[in-house]
């Protein structure tokens, strides 16, 4: 009976913390456009209270057979602005599905990458602006990376 408790409670906190990427719905899916030194361009979007809460995830794939980028990471900061004024920033990382111990000349088929920037409350209409920049020099390479936009997400689970 412990067990069963235990492992519900695990489920449900999965699900919580994956609220941006199943609740509410998709609004926008914005192809990014990497810029020199990493990170990408910034992206504007017209958003409305209306369409509280409003989640940002960040989603790509990963290349093929990059073996070089086996155990890397990178670290980003994402940047929700409006007027110049910051309302909110998360830091993240992303991490190579390379493994380090891959015995063999091939690689596993390429996995994607699904993460949650952050959800937000908005409190006027206007033209938001999101930035994602890098905190060090990129070393895992992603592919046909997207801002994807939820709105209407459930208030359940958040911070």
């Amino acid at each position: 009976m412990r067990a069963r408790a235990c492992a519900a409670l695990a489920l449900a906190a999965l699900l919580t913390a994956c609220e941006g990427w199943f609740g509410g719905e998709e609004a926008a899916r914005i192809p990014l456009q990497p810029v020199a030194g990493g990170g990408f361009e910034t992206v504007r979007i017209l958003l409305r209270p209306q369409m509280n809460a409003v989640a940002f995830d960040l989603h790509a794939g990963f290349a093929w057979g990059r073996r070089d980028e086996a155990g890397r990471w990178d670290r980003y900061r994402a940047t929700l602005s409006v007027g110049g004024r910051t309302l909110q920033a998360a830091e993240f990382t992303i991490n190579s599905p390379e493994p380090e111990d891959a015995a063999g000349p091939r690689s596993p088929p390429p996995s994607s990458l699904r993460q949650l920037l952050f959800v937000v409350d908005l409190r006027a209409e206007d033209e938001y602006e999101l930035a994602i920049v890098p905190l060090q020099p990129p070393a895992v390479t992603l592919e046909s990376p997207q801002l994807v936009v939820r709105i209407n997400v459930p208030p359940a689970g958040r911070p």
